[in-house]
């Protein structure tokens, strides 16, 4: 399986490599976003080698894809979003990290929403799962912006969903509202 580049308004997604090893190292090496992945904030660059690797792998292995989400504007690499699985029952598990320093301005809904668009409307998914801790409500929110929904919750932990009819209702909801000439509030 081939991981495609995919733009939005404001950043792209390629697939991720090599060259993103420093960037998914400052990421992971800060215990504000590696504290919803690791026992311990990555300490030595090598661990950003592998953790690339078993991006790449899973891809090679048409079993997920992982894209670098970077910035138009800079180029700068902020963060990763990634298909972790994708199953034979058409299922894909969403996974998604981001850069403290770009927390806040909407980047990571953005690329949830593309890759939640191409899941349903390249790959033919049917369901798109995300599981979260309960207290990561950052997460909770963007997955629920997006139009994912809690399906269980357990002791520490919310799963979240969507299925294909629910994204597709969603998006033509959301294409009836808007008219031209007309500004959002």
């Amino acid at each position: 399986m081939d991981c495609p580049t995919i733009d939005t308004e404001r950043l792209v997604l390629r697939p991720i490599g090599p060259e993103d090893r420093v960037a998914i190292f400052e990421n992971y090496s800060d215990s504000d976003v590696s504290r919803w992945f690791f026992a311990q904030p990555y300490t030595q660059i090598e661990q950003a080698d592998r953790i690339i690797q078993q991006f790449m792998l899973r891809t090679a292995e048409g079993v997920g894809l992982a894209w670098a989400i970077v910035l138009k504007a800079t180029g700068e690499t902020i963060g990763t979003c990634s298909y972790e699985h994708i199953d034979q029952e058409l299922t894909g598990e969403i996974g998604f990290d981001l850069g403290k320093r770009h927390w806040g301005y909407g980047y990571m809904r953005e690329a949830l929403q593309a890759v939640t668009e191409y899941g349903f409307g390249r790959l033919g998914l049917a369901h798109i799962t995300a599981d979260t801790y309960s207290d990561n409500l950052r997460a909770r929110r963007v997955l629920e912006q997006v139009g994912f929904s809690v399906d269980s919750v357990g002791e520490d932990s919310h799963c979240y969903s969507v299925s294909r009819e629910a994204w597709m209702r969603k998006q033509r909801r959301g294409r009836a509202g808007v008219r031209p000439g007309r500004p959002e509030l």
